[in-house]
């Protein structure tokens, strides 16, 4: 006669998680790993150039690291600054390898290298916390292309792989407490801190709040306790003293930005936005209704030891700030780097204890979901290459050392776009940098992050972290009479201030534009050509905007000069 499963036999069995409902492990789940992990490389390799948004930026400045000796014209308009700066990770492990390998390829290679480290780490993480990998950690798939890595926020992403690698070893390590195990990961933590202090902080988090959290089954030996959180305090002490030795002295009050509710919002689903799309929006719903089922009915559960590390991940993610300038300069998507942090390490730290059934639907779905994304991800990537390659053949009209101030409007749609993320244009004219060695303002040059800086003479008309010219303070900046009340639709620390008076600093404009809106300032630009979404100013030096037509001859009058040398001056002047 046969029996009947009871129910609360069939609870036990669920509980016992995926592997013992016949789910794969060992070398299939090897397998099933890698060729996910290869399919999520594929967009990369579709395109010439990777198009994340800050990649021309960072790949422009790789090639000034290498070339800079070699160039005349990037000899007269920056300069190198090595430093104590935690941002490093990009600079140190490809300039070396630029004159080698071409900037672009190489930072293709990177965020190869990015992503392999996302991915190990978290299945290691997994591996270490539950001492087995199963199937749940796969859902890290879902996330991997994310807001931070759209934006090209490449040397965090890195960073983060290497915290997860670096949690993953010290849960696995937890019985072997000693002094040699403590200098091991304080030579790890220097390293973190040069590759992104933001990324170091979350590790440092994640492993206090695991020794914490697994402190009360510990309460009863105290002495033991007290050393061992004694000996993981330690493997910090080098970082922090390197942190105070970096630490620049304060020159002005912070600055604090939470954004609106939208702003939030964005944040919270950023680990599954790329390009704002519809497929972004049901990836959203796909794990909203997950978690909303998984969580009621217990399917989701923290893993032994991370309940704690998982809410304080969620309550600084829940509070910080969107943007904020200070000491170490201007730091975008606080919030939003947080949100792709927590998704990572709840890939890691949580485990499914629902049905076998539940578990498949879940699975294939997405699955099915995870291969849709990374079809859109190359189909926009591809039109983004072809834009890329139409700006770059048309800007081939620069000459070495010319000045080139790019203008946008961030409220209103690029002509050809494929979706609505308009920030992936920022910084497209970094590609003449790399190109044909231009002046950018807007090339990252802060002092206290990056080992480039704009020469001195040229720093009036350089902004450590800025955007785009809007076609407001296009015209605006060109009247002094104007500019003194400006009030520009998108500030960051100083950024205003550096286009002021381009007319008299400027060689060339380039518009990025919808329908072609006509010549914005035509007293001050001959349009040189017109593409699918740009077109090519010269500068006309000297005038004013005709808002107040006697306000720049009025301002030369009373002594207030804003020139900057010419291109043929002496470069180390």
């Amino acid at each position: 006669m046969m029996l009947r499963k009871t129910r609360p036999e069939k609870d036990r069995k669920a509980a016992q998680g995926p592997q013992a409902a016949g789910w794969p492990n060992g070398r299939a789940l090897l397998g099933i790993i890698a060729a996910l992990s290869l399919a999520s490389l594929v967009p990369l390799f579709l395109v010439d150039v990777v198009p994340l948004a800050n990649m021309p930026n960072h790949m422009a400045r790789i090639r000034i690291l290498a070339e800079i000796g070699q160039d005349p014209a990037l000899a007269a308009n920056y300069r190198l600054n090595w430093g104590l700066q935690p941002n490093l990770a990009l600079d140190l492990l490809l300039a070396p390898l630029a004159g080698i390998v071409e900037p672009l390829e190489l930072g293709r290679w990177f965020t190869a290298l990015t992503l392999i480290c996302l991915i190990g780490g978290t299945c290691a993480a997994y591996r270490a916390i539950n001492g087995r990998l199963d199937v749940w950690p796969l859902a890290l798939f879902l996330f991997i292309y994310n807001h931070v890595l759209i934006w090209g926020f490449l040397n965090f992403l890195f960073g983060l792989g290497f915290g997860l690698l670096g949690f993953a070893a010290w849960v696995a390590t937890a019985d072997r407490a000693g002094w040699r195990r403590t200098m091991l990961f304080a030579v790890g933590g220097l390293a973190m801190f040069f590759v992104h202090l933001m990324a170091f902080g979350i590790y440092g988090l994640m492993v206090g709040a695991w020794e914490v959290g697994r402190s009360r089954e510990r309460w009863p030996d105290r002495k033991g306790l007290a050393r061992d959180w004694a000996l993981g305090a330690a493997q910090f002490l080098p970082a922090f003293i390197l942190f105070l030795a970096a630490l620049p002295p304060r020159v002005r009050d912070p600055e604090w930005d939470w954004g609106d509710a939208i702003f939030r919002l964005r944040g919270i689903v950023s680990p599954l936005l790329t390009n704002l799309s519809p497929m972004d929006a049901g990836a959203i719903l796909f794990v909203a209704a997950l978690l909303l089922v998984g969580l009621s009915r217990r399917w989701f559960r923290p893993a032994r030891g991370m309940t704690l590390p998982l809410l304080a991940l969620l309550a600084i993610a829940l509070v910080a700030p969107f943007w904020t300038y200070g000491r170490f300069g201007g730091v975008w998507g606080i919030d939003v780097r947080l949100w792709v942090a927590l998704a990572f390490f709840a890939s890691a730290g949580l485990t499914y204890r629902g049905p076998r059934r539940a578990g498949v639907i879940i699975a294939v779905a997405a699955l099915t979901l995870f291969g849709a994304r990374l079809y859109q991800i190359a189909d926009h990537w591809r039109v983004y290459d072809a834009q890329i390659a139409e700006y770059r053949a048309a800007a081939a009209i620069f000459e070495p050392g010319d000045r080139i101030l790019q203008a946008q409007d961030r409220s209103l749609p690029v002509a050809g776009e494929p979706g609505a993320f308009r920030d992936i244009y920022f910084h497209v004219t970094s590609f003449s940098v790399l190109d044909r060695s231009v002046f950018l303002p807007t090339l990252f040059t802060d002092p206290v992050k990056q080992p480039v800086v704009a020469a001195p003479d040229l720093r009036e008309m350089d902004t450590p972290v800025g955007v785009p010219v809007s076609l407001g303070g296009l015209r605006a900046w060109a009247d002094p009479s104007v500019f003194d009340w400006f009030d520009g639709e998108f500030q960051i620390g100083d950024q205003r201030h550096y286009a002021y008076m381009w007319q008299d600093r400027f060689d060339y404009v380039v518009l990025l534009h919808g329908t072609d809106p006509g010549n914005p300032v035509p007293e001050l630009l001959a349009p040189v050509s017109t593409h699918s979404y740009f077109t090519i100013y010269r500068v006309l030096r000297g005038g004013c905007t005709g808002d107040y037509p006697n306000a720049c001859e009025r301002a030369r009058a009373e002594g207030r000069n804003w020139e900057i040398r010419s291109k043929s001056a002496d470069p180390e002047n």
